[in-house]
């Protein structure tokens, strides 16, 4: 096992997943917990936010494909974060398999939201570069992550042979 202070990227990942999974619970998902789940101070968060940042998708009622994403947070990233920071930690081997898997979906998801902020004809240029720059930092984690993976996974999957004489 590598000591993960010597691993950088894995470093920055783990902090992303254990400040991630807060987020999904405080703010993202809030909408889709059970009552006696849901705290004053996620309430005041999520009111914080939308006064803020003007965010559509978090008014009600969200675009139908947005809440779908929503669902995605919960059932996917929730358990997939609490992997990616015992993973890290430990080095696993299939840390590569599961990061590529995630990093796309942050892309290709938040890099949705983005096309349909930039779409949106009652919010300013200065709000929808605010939200810009919620998602866009996800969008190139998500990015960044599958690539770093595909990487790891073609070194190792496709090692490095020595020429034959």
């Amino acid at each position: 096992m590598v000591p993960l202070t010597t691993r950088r990227r894995d470093c920055a990942y783990l902090l992303f997943f254990a400040s991630h999974i807060p987020i999904i619970f405080l703010i993202d998902t809030v909408p889709l917990q059970p009552s006696w789940m849901r705290t004053e101070l996620s309430a005041q968060l999520r009111e914080y936010y939308v006064a803020t940042y003007k965010d559509k998708f978090f008014e009600d009622p969200a675009p139908v494909w947005f809440s779908a994403f929503i669902w995605m947070e919960l059932l996917y990233h929730v358990p997939a974060s609490l992997w990616a920071v015992w993973g890290l930690w430990r080095d696993h081997p299939l840390i590569p398999v599961h990061l590529l898997i995630f990093g796309i979906q942050a892309f290709v998801t938040s890099l949705t939201c983005l096309i349909d902020v930039w779409s949106w004809p009652d919010r300013t240029t200065p709000e929808k570069q605010q939200i810009t720059y919620l998602y866009g930092p996800y969008v190139a984690l998500g990015a960044l992550m599958a690539f770093d993976m595909v990487i790891r996974l073609r070194a190792r999957l496709m090692p490095k042979t020595t020429k034959r004489e």
